[in-house]
């Protein structure tokens, strides 16, 4: 737990720092791209909790340069063995045309039930798409070391607004890892979400679906999700 906890505070410290120091001078190219908030999303299902947190953002308006993260930490309500999960990337992306941006940067994962908490160097590609009602995110990429694990995960958010303070918020999340090394499955989700907006804050019915290993070994959990947006 400690660990975990130490990479946590380190990841957001180096997003911080690299924040802060990038300045970049260029001209992104026109797109249909808006700036992005981050949402932080805490999930309270039947079986489980989850906490999420999406970062997407350039480090300036004209930079091409910019961050994404994806963190995810779950864990059940068993008081004796208690299991629990955490999965991270966090990426420097670089636009190289429109909506298209290459990336590179570690992706973490582990959990109490016998997987060793691990830390991977990776690459892939993202494409962002953001307007008033519609955000995609979309990340392919690959593992640079062990398992040379691919994976893709893609955000779909349908929110259009009712008045100046109320909306509809919609989301489908989907993530799929396949480890190329040993040729199999290893865990993929899909997660729903469906509510009402006001303001800055989102809340609704949802429900988490883990797939485990080779034989998709599932998970359903259903319930409750509140979310608030950073600007």
């Amino acid at each position: 737990m400690k660990l975990k906890l130490s990479l946590i505070i380190l990841l957001y410290f180096i997003e911080g720092v690299v924040s802060a120091q990038t300045q970049d001078s260029l001209i992104v190219e026109n797109s249909h791209t808006e700036s992005v908030p981050i949402p932080i999303e805490a999930f309270a299902g039947n079986k489980a909790f989850t906490f999420q947190l999406l970062v997407t953002k350039q480090f300036s308006p004209e930079s091409r340069f910019g961050f994404f993260n994806v963190t995810t930490f779950g864990g059940d309500y068993e008081e004796k063995n208690q299991s629990s999960e955490f999965y991270s990337q966090s990426m420097v992306t670089v636009q190289v045309w429109q909506s298209f941006s290459i990336a590179a940067g570690l992706s973490t994962f582990g959990s109490s039930n016998g997987t060793a908490l691990t830390v991977r160097p990776t690459a892939g590609l993202q494409y962002l798409f953001a307007n008033n009602d519609f955000v995609i995110v979309i990340v392919p990429r690959i593992d640079l070391t062990q398992t040379y694990n691919f994976e893709t995960f893609a955000v779909l958010e349908y929110h259009p607004r009712l008045s100046k303070k109320w909306g509809i918020y919609t989301r489908l999340q989907g993530l799929y890892n396949y480890n190329t090394k040993w040729g199999f499955h290893e865990i993929s989700s899909i997660y729903l979400r469906a509510g009402v907006s006001y303001h800055n804050i989102q809340f609704g019915l949802g429900s988490n679906h883990d797939f485990y290993g080779p034989d998709l070994n599932t998970v359903n959990n259903y319930g409750l999700f509140i979310r608030t947006e950073l600007f």
